[in-house]
């Protein structure tokens, strides 16, 4: 880590990112607006009777945004929806499926190959991708398809990976208001895009008062099931590729049956441990006093304790904005860490050898 980072230089941080993941951050609620916009235009749906789940095939970046949609519509549209990461689809899924194949790239192998499975199995199928072999197989089976813009990192395009499939589960009649409900999230992260962009000062910007908590850290995030836990795994990938440190996430109160045991004592390891709670605001009485007993435990075997009460007037402003925390926190870390957030090395020589060995 390089101690003379200046948080609120705005020259250097541009200097320190030369990707501009940033800049990308903070345009995410545009992003939003763009892509419930492209949702609701969608010209060619997929037939919308009788369809009784929904299943979302993606990996990394591109499958959040099916734990988003599993979080925020499963009790709107009273359907199951299941998240795939993998190769190959269960056989229960079939004509009542509606199928939202998500790759960035349009090119990421495991999804191609649940694509494939997914029209086996007889699925109704929407495509969200930029291009790439995925636009050219649904533009050849004339399945719905929502074009994404190219050139981000597919960890940065999470609004084009599950609001314009939001969008589209409304018209097809299968839930009301959500596209209601997230335009007015999107004006709550424009607000939050204010409060902990790079203009904002550290001293009220939560955000960088994190990033700088969590410098020279391991992060380790814990949020309740539900929207929370979604929003921890979001955290935890980001500071795995916007950051480039190791962090892990579990859920409450799992983990309180389980890991806590794993904080046997303060070690050489766990002082470099910074735990973050999400929690929010008004959550269940007996999980809000999980989060603070835990939280007591854990301040005596690690690092430090971070207890976030995660705000927002709906479970989507609660969730996105959580989620939307984490980011700026992540690029933040990354730059403290002297470190580009944008590209992901590892993650490009594995798909190099994976298609060199076949």
């Amino acid at each position: 880590m390089e101690d003379r980072v200046n948080l609120d230089d705005v020259m250097e941080l541009e200097q320190r990112d030369p990707g501009n993941m940033l800049a990308a951050v903070e345009s995410f609620p545009r992003q939003c607006r763009e892509a419930l916009r492209m949702g609701r235009e969608l010209a060619d749906l997929p037939p919308g009777e009788g369809i009784s789940r929904i299943a979302y095939l993606g990996m990394g970046g591109s499958a959040i945004g099916g734990d988003i949609l599993r979080a925020l519509l499963e009790e709107a549209t009273g359907l199951p929806i299941s998240v795939h990461r993998s190769y190959r689809l269960p056989a229960l899924l079939g004509p009542d499926t509606l199928a939202v194949a998500a790759s960035y790239s349009g090119n990421t192998e495991e999804t191609l190959s649940a694509y494939d499975d997914a029209i086996y199995l007889g699925c109704r199928l929407l495509v969200l991708t930029s291009g790439g072999q995925l636009l050219e197989r649904a533009r050849g089976y004339r399945h719905s398809c929502v074009v994404i813009p190219a050139g981000l990192q597919p960890r940065a395009a999470l609004g084009y990976l599950f609001l314009p499939a939001a969008a589209v589960i409304e018209r097809l009649g299968l839930m009301q208001g959500f596209v209601r409900v997230s335009y007015e999230a999107v004006e709550y992260l424009e607000e939050k895009a204010t409060e902990w962009g790079r203009i904002s000062s550290t001293a009220r910007n939560f955000a960088k008062q994190m990033a700088l908590r969590l410098a020279g850290k391991v992060p380790v995030v814990y949020g309740t099931e539900g929207l929370l836990g979604v929003a921890a795994y979001r955290w935890k990938c980001q500071f795995n590729e916007n950051s480039k440190v190791p962090a892990f996430h579990h859920v409450l109160p799992e983990m309180n049956h389980n890991e806590i045991v794993g904080w046997h004592r303060a070690d050489e390891f766990s002082r470099r441990v910074e735990v973050v709670f999400l929690l929010e605001e008004d959550a269940h009485p007996r999980i809000a006093k999980r989060v603070e007993i835990t939280a007591d435990i854990l301040r005596e075997k690690v690092g430090g304790v971070t207890v976030i009460r995660v705000g927002g007037r709906t479970r989507t402003e609660k969730l996105l904005g959580a989620i939307y925390l984490g980011d700026f926190v992540s690029v933040y870390l990354a730059l403290l860490n002297g470190v580009d957030p944008t590209p992901v090395e590892s993650i490009a020589l594995l798909k190099e050898r994976m298609a060199r060995e076949g």
